[in-house]
């Protein structure tokens, strides 16, 4: 049973349709509590204190829904009534604030899974503003984001009068400024919690406040032993200049072994939903994008249970990591469940930039040997991803009894570009899928098909939450092609995703 705490005096028994059980928190916004949904599935119930709904508070919520399911507690319902609420998963286990110290390969996991985390926050418009340990849930499938109560959309943020909302702490110097903040003030909260979760202690101490904000505003962060390569990043973030920080999409290419961090510029453009490392901010010497890069494969090690994050490019295992490098995409992954309209050019990208200042590196071969994890990414820059969805609705069969269902919710391609005038993928392709199951606690077999050849046959974990998202193959042929994601126990559901890769014609 999860752990709360009893429900109060004065406490609600219900609210709408969630019954009670107990409460997991309280703060300065309202109180949360667990509860169960009409269906028996725990649930957290954020119920809001008198005024702080807000008139966008639907608006806010709409953009809070689509943040993809990386390593956040996904929001599912939400009310303005009388007693305003929000409701989210519920995800069982302590948060960072409580766990305390991390190291080795638990801090390069908890530092992939947040990253993860926010840069899909940004990519739906969206700026958390809270970001701290106490909001990282360590559970039983990794760490999960939590508290979108006081995030708002970025637009809202960077338009607002601004008052100060956040844990000083871990807030950026323009957040203590009382200035409108933007996605580079979360990742100035990423960097110190990333210290915190390295040396139990913020960078910038946790003792008066008047001697907290003078250090964030004037003084180098501590970061104790925090190692490299992770230290290095970790500065970059914490710069004292919004503008000299890199985009969470950065820092997660960074992490993952891919290109250099680099500043993505003022504020990181809020009405930008994501920052395109291509880009480089001023001054960059990154060369010209639209080429091909090495992507070898991320592998699951044995037991493979909680998660794909960031377009399937890290996976957890109960017993470690077994990675492989791989050339992440230039965005996070945005897994879609409906219909998707076709890419569009984006302003500002349609041009091909000048020719790199650094000689072109040769290209990488294809073969086997391609996918060996000592090769080293490639540093050119990609134009910024695109992606294509399937549209079909998927196939389903009975199965045998007591094993739950099983459907593929989605499959979806990935590139670092498109060439909208001919409808099709620049360079290397990875696909995803999602699949969603009715039971917890159960396992289902599936299988990749690409072009008519099975690529992989496995089996998955539905643990903490309804839906996994799985890696599909990699696919770095030019031409048409055809992935199948296939469910085939215990009950089948199928679908199908077409694309192209374009021939390769300015080799």
């Amino acid at each position: 049973m999860p752990r709360a705490e009893p429900l109060r005096e004065g406490d609600p028994a219900a609210v709408g349709p969630y019954r009670l059980l107990g409460r997991l928190g309280a703060g300065g916004q309202g109180v949360v509590y667990l509860a169960s949904a009409p269906d028996g599935r725990p649930v957290a119930v954020k119920v809001l204190r008198e005024g702080q709904a807000g008139g966008r508070f639907l608006e806010e919520i709409d953009a809070a829904r689509r943040v993809e399911p990386f390593c956040v507690a996904q929001v599912l319902d939400a009310s303005p009534g009388d007693r305003p609420y929000i409701v989210t998963e519920y995800v069982e286990g302590p948060s960072l604030q409580q766990a305390g110290r991390h190291a080795g390969a638990d801090l390069q996991r908890l530092a992939v899974a947040t990253a993860t985390a926010l840069a899909a926050i940004h990519q739906a418009g969206i700026v958390h503003r809270d970001f701290k340990p106490a909001n990282v849930l360590l559970g039983h499938g990794g760490p999960r984001v939590i508290d979108f109560g006081i995030a708002r959309s970025a637009e809202a943020g960077a338009a607002g009068a601004g008052g100060i909302v956040g844990t000083p702490a871990y807030m950026a110097p323009e957040q203590l400024a009382g200035a409108p903040v933007g996605p580079a003030a979360d990742v100035f909260a990423w960097g110190s919690a990333m210290g915190f979760a390295a040396t139990g202690s913020p960078p910038f101490g946790e003792d008066t406040l008047p001697a907290v904000i003078n250090r964030i505003l004037h003084n180098e962060p501590q970061l104790g032993e925090l190692p490299q390569p992770l230290r290095a990043i970790v500065l970059e973030c914490l710069a004292k200049d919004p503008a000299r920080r890199p985009s969470m999409e950065q820092v997660l290419l960074r992490l993952l072994g891919g290109r250099a961090v680099a500043a993505a510029g003022p504020g990181h453009a809020a009405a930008r939903p994501a920052a395109d490392p291509g880009d480089g901010g001023p001054g960059s010497a990154l060369g010209r994008p639209g080429r091909r890069v090495s992507k070898g494969r991320w592998v699951a090690g044995a037991a493979a249970v909680a998660l794909a994050v960031a377009g399937g490019v890290v996976w957890a295992a109960m017993n470690g990591w077994v990675i492989e490098r791989r050339r992440p995409p230039a965005e996070a992954l945005a897994l879609s469940t409906g219909t998707t309209p076709a890419p569009t050019a984006t302003p500002g990208h349609a041009k091909r930039t000048g020719k790199p200042s650094t000689p072109r590196p040769g290209r990488k071969s294809t073969s086997a040997a391609a996918r060996r994890p000592t090769l080293e990414p490639s540093r050119q820059p990609t134009r910024k991803a695109t992606s294509t969805a399937s549209t079909g609705r998927p196939t389903r069969s009975a199965g045998p009894s007591g094993g739950g269902s099983f459907r593929v919710l989605s499959i979806r391609a990935q590139s670092p570009g498109t060439d909208t005038a001919r409808g099709c993928h620049i360079n290397d392709t990875n696909t995803f899928g999602v699949v969603e199951g009715t039971r917890l606690a159960t396992t289902f077999r599936y299988e990749w098909v690409l072009d008519g050849q099975v690529k992989e046959r496995s089996e998955a974990p539905i643990a903490e939450s309804h839906t996994f998202q799985l890696v599909g193959p990699l696919v770095k042929t030019e031409g048409p092609h055809t992935v199948i994601l296939r469910v085939t126990g215990p009950t089948t559901s199928s679908k199908t995703l077409r694309f192209t890769i374009c021939p390769d014609d300015d080799q």
